[in-house]
């Protein structure tokens, strides 16, 4: 069901697509139109980048025809300067008729040239003679003028607030420059050569020197103003490295948005440069013209192209639908109904009779499929492919022959293995019964080891109850020991009190024996005197006596206790050796008290190792406890899944031998 759902899926979608027809038409069509549009942006920027170049190209021979213009006049102008210059009336510096001359010439000159100004300078560049002119020169110029010993033309235009050309001669006599003739002539020989340049509508000349200040113009008062190229180009860095330099050529720049296209040259004789400027504007009528012809031309080829088209399209869409319709059909199973032939004597012609063959080949190779398949079902193995297959179809033919070889070799092997089952079924019941027994042997010593395991844990438990009360007992030991050599400390001080208490009654015994010895001399002198003094001293006589008998008694008293001192001395000594000895004794004692502990401290911690040694035994001996359980139940289970096994062996023997194999194999 899900398969017939799929295909009806697929039918619909199919359906909704759209035609060849309206495809080749559409796709065509924007493939041409994407063409002109592109063809037509090239061929506009072509024609942009034409114009631009033609322009250019034609306002530079312009520039430099206008150049050659205004120099004419400019060498016109000269030619009248070097004819005042080299009149015979300037001759003479002192004589009054020469100056006389000299002013009528001028005159004469100022009116005939249109001049503003003409005179005769020092060569201090200071006035001597003439009409409307400066008191002196310029420096620049003069320096200039100097410099050339020639004509000179002034790079600036602007005389007295007016425009104006000027010109200086050296006037010379003898080969030696004796003063200079200058003359400034009136602009509108200049602005008429200017204004006469035809530029288009809006395009203008002008004139501009190195320093780039404009010094002639269509309008005089930008000249007057003192206005500058950068100010008319709108910034732009090139032109103005160009003109200043003298250069001959074009370009084109952008002034607030206008893109404006300039040619220029020099003026020869001159420091000043001709530029031509015009807005591009001016000629984007023709340009667009151009381009509107070529656009509606293009779009009356494109409507052409698309009408062919659409013929072609119908011619192939035609033919290619009924494939389409048709290969749809087999696609949903219809081997039957026939393909219609298009007699076109091309390639679709030769694709409709292709599908044609194809589906009668594809009914034939089915018919045999089906044929195979279905005695296969049937359990006939011997059977193989009838038809003879073309091409790739061959892979078909051969899977089939490799499917029923793989059949009868797997149902033989099946044979092979069903009878290898039930001898294997046979062993494994006495196996599992083998298997049943020996887990409930292990069983039984695994639990013979767990009671065991609990006996050793017991002795231990008694082992580390006595080793606490050794460590008690030596504890208590340590403790007396530290006690008694406290007070074997305090015994041996005292004694060195009673030694040191002896040695001063030593000393005090010692003096009150030599007091005895000097009183018993004094009773002695006491007697030699009374014995002298005759009867009046014999009381005398008796006291000496009785101090003499005093003192002897004294002298053996301190005898007795000195003796005796010593006597305690030696005592006291051999005492205070036997405290020492005994201090000692004490020290071994609590030494051992403490290796006593140590050890008692050691078999402790040694009999918890083994208390947790036994504890991961007994956990380990539970789980193989455990393990033996499940071995013993897995072996009921085994011994039971034997007969199982044994039953399917037959029923797998006896599908086995419904299948009919090849010769060769049916064994």
């Amino acid at each position: 069901m899900r398969n017939v759902a799929k295909k009806g899926t697929g039918s619909r979608s199919r359906g909704a697509r759209r035609s060849l027809n309206k495809r080749i038409l559409r796709s065509t069509t924007l493939n041409i139109l994407v063409l002109v549009v592109v063809c037509c942006g090239i061929m506009a920027l072509a024609l942009q980048s034409l114009a631009r170049n033609i322009l250019l190209d034609s306002l530079q021979p312009m520039a430099r025809q206008s150049a050659k213009t205004v120099e004419a006049n400019i060498h016109m102008l000269a030619d009248r300067m070097m004819t005042i210059a080299g009149d015979s009336r300037m001759k003479g510096k002192t004589d009054k008729d020469a100056r006389k001359n000299r002013k009528e010439l001028l005159t004469e000159a100022a009116e005939i040239y249109e001049l503003y100004a003409i005179a005769i300078y020092g060569l201090d560049g200071q006035l001597v003679q003439g009409i409307g002119a400066l008191e002196s020169l310029d420096s620049q110029f003069f320096a200039l003028l100097q410099e050339t010993d020639n004509l000179t033309t002034d790079s600036s235009t602007v005389y007295e607030g007016k425009l104006g050309v000027t010109m200086g001669m050296p006037v010379k006599e003898e080969g030696e420059t004796v003063f200079y003739v200058v003359g400034v002539y009136k602009y509108d020989i200049l602005n008429d050569v200017i204004s006469s340049i035809n530029l288009g509508k809006h395009g203008m000349a002008y004139m501009v020197g190195k320093d780039g200040i404009v010094t002639g113009h269509p309008d005089q008062s930008l000249a007057l103003q003192g206005s500058t190229l950068s100010q008319l180009s709108g910034g732009n860095e090139e032109a103005i490295s160009r003109v200043s330099t003298g250069e001959t050529g074009a370009a084109e720049f952008s002034i607030d948005g206008e893109d404006m296209l300039i040619a220029f040259s020099p003026i020869r004789g001159t420091h000043w440069s001709l530029v031509i400027q015009n807005p591009k504007s001016d000629y984007d009528h023709f340009i667009n013209g151009a381009m509107l012809v070529a656009v509606f031309s293009t779009l009356a080829v494109l409507v052409v192209s698309i009408l062919l088209v659409l013929r072609l399209s119908r011619s192939i869409s035609r033919p290619v639908k009924n494939v389409t319709s048709r290969m749809v059909a087999l696609s949903d199973g219809d081997l039957h109904t026939e393909v219609t032939i298009a007699h076109s004597k091309d390639e679709l012609e030769v694709l409709t009779r292709t599908l044609d063959d194809t589906v009668e080949s594809v009914n034939c190779y089915i018919s045999d499929i089906q044929t195979v398949l279905t005695q296969v079902a049937g359990g006939n193995l011997c059977v193989g492919p009838q038809v003879d297959y073309k091409g790739d179809f061959a892979l078909i033919q051969a899977s089939l022959n490799t499917i029923l070889q793989s059949l009868n070799e797997t149902i033989l092997g099946f044979r092979a293995a069903a009878t290898r089952l039930a001898g294997m079924s046979e062993e494994l019941n006495g196996q599992s019964g083998q298997l049943h027994q020996a887990s409930m042997d292990q069983n039984q010593s695994t639990e013979a080891l767990v009671h065991e395991v609990t006996n050793v844990k017991e002795r231990l438990s008694s082992v580390t109850k006595s080793s606490g009360q050794t460590r008690a007992k030596a504890e208590e030991i340590a403790r007396c020991v530290h006690e008694a050599n406290e007070q074997m400390t305090s015994l041996s001080g005292a004694m060195d009190d009673i030694s040191a208490n002896a040695q001063e009654i030593t000393k005090i015994a010692q003096a009150i024996e030599g007091i005895a010895q000097q009183t018993s001399i004094l009773a002695l002198n006491a007697a030699v005197e009374a014995a002298r003094v005759g009867s009046a001293g014999k009381g005398f006589a008796v006291v000496a006596d009785e101090v003499k008998q005093l003192a002897a008694r004294s002298e053996s008293a301190a005898k007795s206790a000195t003796e005796m001192v010593e006597s305690t001395r030696a005592i006291i000594q051999n005492g205070v050796e036997l405290t020492a000895h005994t201090a000692g004794s004490l020290q071994d004692i609590s030494s051992v008290s403490d290796q006593i502990g140590t050890i008692s401290d050691q078999l402790v911690e040694a009999v918890h190792g083994q208390e947790s040694a036994l504890c991961i035994m007994e956990e380990r001996i539970e789980a193989i406890s455990a393990i033996a359980d499940r071995n013993l139940q897995n072996a009921v289970g085994t011994e039971q899944s034997s007969g199982l096994l044994a039953k399917e062996a037959e029923s797998l023997q006896s599908q086995v031998r419904k299948f009919v194999l090849k010769e060769g194999h049916d064994r």
